[in-house]
Order: C-alpha cells, then structure tokens, then sequence
C-alpha cells in the first residue's frame, strides 16, 4: 500500500518535471528566424495585384481607425461611486414621508380645483399626512411633481451610469371603490 504511494507521488513529480522542462523550453532569448516561403504555384501577374491591393486596403483601414469617447461612458470611473451610502440629499432633516418606500403609503384623498392642491396619504402604521406640490416623499428624495384627479407624480432624480440625471415618474393612484 505505501509503496502505491509512492509510486504515485514518483510519477506525478516526473509529469510536473517534465511539463517545467517543456515550458522552459519555450522561454529562449534568440530572436525566431522568419518561416521560409514554400515555392508557390505560378500564379497569374493579376491574381497577386489583387491580393497585394486587398492587403493594402486592409492596413489603411487598420490605421485610419480613431477612437472616439463621444457618448461612451468612462470605463476608469467607478460604477458604486455614488451608489455607497451617500445620496445626494437635499437640505434639511428627512420629513416623516421620507422614512417609507413610496410603494408602502396610499393615496386615500386629493382635493382639486384650488390654487395649490392637495392630496392625503397614509403610512403603514395608519398616520395621514397631507401632501402639496414639491413635498418630499420616499426613501430615494423623491418629491410630489403634479397633483391631479385620483392621483399623485411623484418625480425622483438620480443618476445613470453614464453619469446623466435621470427622472424616474411614478404613479400614485387612488383605488377604484374609494372617492375624492
């Protein structure tokens, strides 16, 4: 049984010796010769024309190529840049609308045909809270952009990761069986 091992261990240690010695063996400091040519067949003075042309236009293509970043984001700057904690927040402490994900409150009243109108929302532990234009609401400082008939838009801001800001518009609709 250990003479097994042995034998085992002797014979993966040739193999790796072995695998050193023929990749070592392509480490050299000698330039490689260029590959000789084999005589070609005779080809026609117009078949080599059109493949010394073919090749000529290739190494123009090759180099005429320019890169332009016009519309490509920056691949060198970090995609969690801003997406590690630290949001662009507004002035001011967060309101109590701003402790709840907008999908948790609902919309239970909106009061129309004034000059500034008005909606009221809830939150999930029962508490009403009445909403105007530019009032900040959600978890991502989303703020109420327009006010309309059994529903509120509410605008967020935030950036792609191409770094352009983005307005993200999200409905908040009464239900059907409730009134206005």
């Amino acid at each position: 049984m250990l003479s097994d091992i042995n034998n085992r261990m002797i014979g993966w240690l040739t193999l790796g010796a072995l695998a050193l010695m023929l990749g070592a063996g392509g480490c050299s400091d000698k330039k490689k010769r260029p590959h000789r040519a084999l005589p070609a067949k005779k080809a026609s003075a117009a078949a080599n024309a059109v493949a010394l042309n073919e090749l000529d236009t290739d190494k123009q293509l090759a180099e005429t190529y320019i890169y332009t970043p016009v519309g490509k984001r920056d691949p060198f700057r970090s995609l969690y840049k801003n997406m590690s904690g630290e949001k662009e927040k507004p002035g001011g402490p967060l309101g109590p609308l701003q402790k709840y994900e907008i999908d948790q409150l609902k919309l239970i009243a909106v009061i129309t045909g004034l000059a500034q109108p008005k909606a009221m929302v809830t939150t999930p532990d029962g508490k009403g809270h009445v909403v105007k234009l530019g009032t900040r609401i959600g978890k991502n400082f989303g703020r109420v952009a327009r006010i309309k008939n059994g529903e509120v838009i509410i605008a967020e801001d935030y950036r792609d990761t191409n770094g352009r800001k983005v307005t993200n518009l999200i409905h908040m609709a009464m239900k059907k069986g409730e009134k206005e």
